[in-house]
């Protein structure tokens, strides 16, 4: 005759073995899933900024020689005296360049090379 005592504790222990090896199955699974996803977030978020980091915009300052009659290109925007000319400004590629107060705003998504031209105030 076969113990009672010994035929519960043997399938308790592996009823419980059984649940342990099941949950522990679901943690490892669940854990590498969100791991994957988090990485794969992390790598769309770097992505996403360097590939607005390595835009290259170029600002070129054009200002109206009245001497030599022509526009000549300088290292900083005019301060005061100088009218900012929205029509004759543009950006090669189509970007846009707005000009607000004493600064020059450029959005861009892509590579791009934008003249800001300045002419003397009458």
């Amino acid at each position: 005759m076969m113990k009672k005592n010994g035929f519960v504790s043997t399938t308790l222990i592996y009823t419980f073995f059984i649940i342990f090896l099941s949950l522990m199955i679901f943690l490892v699974n669940s854990y590498s899933k969100n791991r994957y996803m988090l990485n794969e977030y992390k790598d769309k978020i770097k992505n996403d900024f360097v590939e607005n980091n390595n835009l290259d915009i170029n600002l070129y300052f054009m200002v109206y020689n009245e001497e030599t009659k022509e526009y000549e290109v300088e290292y900083n925007m005019p301060k005061e005296g100088y009218i900012y000319k929205e029509e004759y400004s543009y950006c090669k590629n189509g970007s846009e360049m707005v000009k607000e107060e004493n600064k020059i705003f450029i959005k861009a998504n892509k590579k791009d090379s934008c003249y800001a031209y300045f002419e003397k105030e009458l």
